[in-house]
């Protein structure tokens, strides 16, 4: 059943993407959640948005799960940081929020130990750059700040257009996310 599920719960996250970004923006944009959760979400964008892949070996609509998964890592600890904040966010939110919980319960289950991968990016998201712009600059950096809004919606645009099709017929080939996150949890 945890593949199923997987394939289920991801295939619409993944279709969701694009709006969990600006979502994801409005978290980073709040002073009521801690700095610490703004920072590591800032660099859940920067990594979306930079095309880097948190799967190795996995590319294209699939490459799409492993930002969604570091996305959904990252809300995570922020909802543990910053309850309250995120409690009001899920209410405003709830597409972003709403299966956080079970998405990431089906994820462990379906991934195993390969999720360690996932969580070893999540470590390092304060430290995500990309085109000299850093996590932490995008929360506490007007300029910087504007510039990561600015860059989401032209990605939103330009390499985040997500075919619904396509990802009905790349989602099922989710064993190689679990074999590609597998080998690289034994090295």
């Amino acid at each position: 059943m945890s593949r199923e599920r997987f394939v289920e719960l991801m295939e619409e996250a993944v279709n969701d993407l694009p709006m969990d970004l600006k979502d994801a923006l409005r978290i980073v944009e709040d002073p009521e959640v801690d700095d610490e959760s703004r920072i590591s979400l800032a660099g859940a964008i920067l990594h979306v948005v930079s095309s880097d892949a948190a799967i190795p070996g996995v590319r294209g609509t699939l490459q799409h799960v492993g930002s969604v998964l570091v996305m959904r890592l990252a809300l995570e600890r922020a909802r543990e940081k910053s309850p309250e904040a995120l409690a009001r966010h899920a209410e405003e939110s709830p597409r972003l929020l709403g299966d956080l919980d079970e998405e990431l319960e089906v994820a462990r289950a379906f991934l195993g130990d390969g999720m360690k991968i996932l969580e070893e990016v999540v470590e390092k998201l304060p430290e995500q750059d990309f085109r000299g712009h850093g996590a932490k600059e995008c929360v506490h950096d007007e300029e910087h700040s504007t510039w990561l809004y600015d860059t989401v919606h032209v990605s939103l645009v330009e390499q985040l257009e997500i075919d619904e099709d396509d990802v009905a017929r790349e989602i099922k080939g989710a064993e190689r996310i679990r074999k590609s996150l597998a080998a690289r949890a034994r090295k």
